[in-house]
């Protein structure tokens, strides 16, 4: 990844924000430190940036997304929300268009969430997302399940130990017989909900399936009957 990638982490934590510095150096980005909210906010009105990785209070309660939004380099590129493992949160994150990583921060999960949100070939949703109630599949042979599809792609839960996910893989749906091949959009860690389990949430968008395959998948989506309520325009 190319170095010119400026990445903007703003958080109230030094720790966390030199670990989050540190990682992306190793990888190639050049991150921008900002220790306050006003600062996150100059540093995003000052420079052209390719992302801003942000704390859930500066972000919503000190108005750091709404002025990070229309100064990125890449008008599609999410902004990053740093919170707790807390769902309310999540979804205000996701509602405002944003992707959400729990505390502590899982570096693959960083690295990979930056990394395909800046891939030049990141995919584009063109139908609604229909939350779905965990339909079992497999991902490259692992067991997994359905969290919400649309006609060009799905999100899936997956063991923690599968958070190294080729960017390209396999997804079998039993239930209707068909194997699909995706592309990793996002990966992100989660915790299960009701359980002690670590898991991995990963948005992958369908690529190069045959007809048939692709014929099935649409005939599912349209099928599959949604959560309640859970109906959403968001990216993979």
């Amino acid at each position: 990844m190319s170095s010119h990638h400026r990445i903007v982490i703003a958080t109230p934590h030094a720790a966390e924000r030199e670990a989050l510095a540190s990682w992306l150096s190793s990888e190639g980005f050049e991150p921008v430190r900002a220790a306050t909210a006003p600062a996150a906010i100059e540093a995003v009105r000052a420079h052209p940036f390719d992302s801003l990785i942000c704390d859930f209070e500066f972000a919503f309660t000190h108005g750091v997304h709404a002025a990070a939004r229309g100064r990125s380099r890449n008008a599609q590129t999410p902004v990053i929300v740093v919170g707790d493992a807390d769902a309310a949160a999540q979804a205000r994150a996701e509602n405002r268009g944003a992707s959400y990583l729990p505390r502590p921060v899982d570096r693959v999960a960083l690295v990979c969430l930056v990394s395909m949100a800046l891939s030049e070939e990141r995919p584009v949703r063109r139908s609604l997302r229909r939350a779905v109630n965990r339909f079992e599949a497999t991902a490259d042979g692992t067991p997994c399940h359905l969290l919400d599809v649309s006609n060009e792609g799905l999100r899936i839960e997956l063991p923690r130990t599968r958070r190294s996910l080729l960017p390209y893989f396999d997804v079998k749906v039993p239930l209707i017989g068909t194997t699909l091949i995706v592309q990793r959009v996002w990966i992100a860690a989660t915790r299960v909900a009701g359980t002690a389990t670590d898991a991995i949430c990963c948005g992958a968008a369908l690529v190069n399936n045959n007809a048939r395959s692709e014929r099935a998948w649409r005939m599912f989506v349209d099928a599959i009957p949604v959560r309640a309520t859970d109906s959403l325009r968001l990216q993979y």
